[in-house]
């Protein structure tokens, strides 16, 4: 069985959604700091579509320093049993749509690397868009027009490399977005907006509501070891429908502007989960 986390309580956290938008492409680095750790954006094992098999992810940098073509989306192909980053669309309380199996317990062996005799289901990617300046998007495809109020995206909650540099996912000096983009057309790419804001939907100026909790679903290592995986979650101020057709999606942390953006509202019980220190020009990374 897929190793679950000791928790007994469910530690939510909510954060206001305060329009502090990403800044457009300068083509300059911004931040480069390891002071507040690293996000990894955790990928979903349901296969969407058989046209899909591969160049379920792309990549977005705005930094010269990490050795990539600027202000470009690139494809990059993972294992063909990632369907892009793992997502989950609600409305009210149904799941409208999912690539990953974790708010309904159908996840399988994906999160498991002894089951699955290999690493293909603990793929992450590096998502801070405005530190070393790069995000991953994943692709996924409606078939009907589909209406939500809630986006769920996953991200390590323990991180790789626990040191001096955690990642702390209450940090005030951290602020959550989400964004979905359009396809290029006759191209398996997101449309580029001259920025890390999506042109279909993005956080930045979509009202609603951030917060973050404990999925109970685990990476588990060969050796035993596991990474919690954990939720963010954006509740819309107003439900969204999407026409059907081919969309990316994106979930990132960025980094405050000072005084801190973000403000605090859950009281009671209060726990930090820690995401390891990584250098951000290795951005995909498979192993704990």
């Amino acid at each position: 069985m897929i190793k679950l986390t000791s928790l007994v309580f469910a530690i939510l956290f909510v954060f206001a959604a305060l329009p502090v938008q990403a800044s457009p492409f300068n083509g300059i680095a911004d931040h480069q700091t390891d002071a507040n750790g690293s996000y990894y954006v955790i990928t979903g094992g349901k296969i969407p579509v058989a046209d899909a098999s591969s160049g379920l992810f792309s990549f977005l940098s705005d930094d010269p320093d990490n050795g990539y073509p600027i202000n470009l989306w690139q494809n990059e192909a993972w294992f063909p049993e990632n369907s892009g980053l793992a997502m989950t669309l609600k409305n009210s309380n149904s799941i409208v749509y999912d690539n990953n199996g974790i708010e309904n317990n159908t996840y399988g062996s994906y999160y498991n690397e002894n089951l699955l005799g290999n690493d293909h289901g603990l793929y992450k990617g590096y998502s801070m868009s405005n530190n070393w300046d790069w995000i991953y998007a994943g692709y996924f495809k409606l078939e009907q027009a589909t209406t939500f109020n809630t986006l769920i995206g996953y991200f390590d909650g323990n991180g790789s490399d626990a040191d001096s540099y955690p990642f702390n996912p209450n940090s005030q000096d951290i602020k959550y977005r989400m964004n979905i983009w359009s396809n290029v057309d006759g191209e398996l790419l997101p449309v580029n907006t001259g920025g890390f804001n999506g042109d279909v939907f993005s956080s930045d100026n979509t009202g609603g509501r951030f917060s973050w909790s404990d999925t109970g679903v685990d990476r588990v290592f060969s050796d035993e070891s596991i990474d919690p995986i954990f939720r963010l979650t954006y509740n819309l101020n107003t439900p969204i429908t999407l026409q059907p057709g081919i969309y990316w999606f994106s979930h990132d942390a960025s980094i405050a502007p000072e005084p801190a953006a973000l403000m605090l509202f859950g009281t009671g019980l209060v726990g930090l989960a820690f995401i390891g220190r990584r250098n951000i020009r290795m951005a995909r990374e498979k192993h704990k």
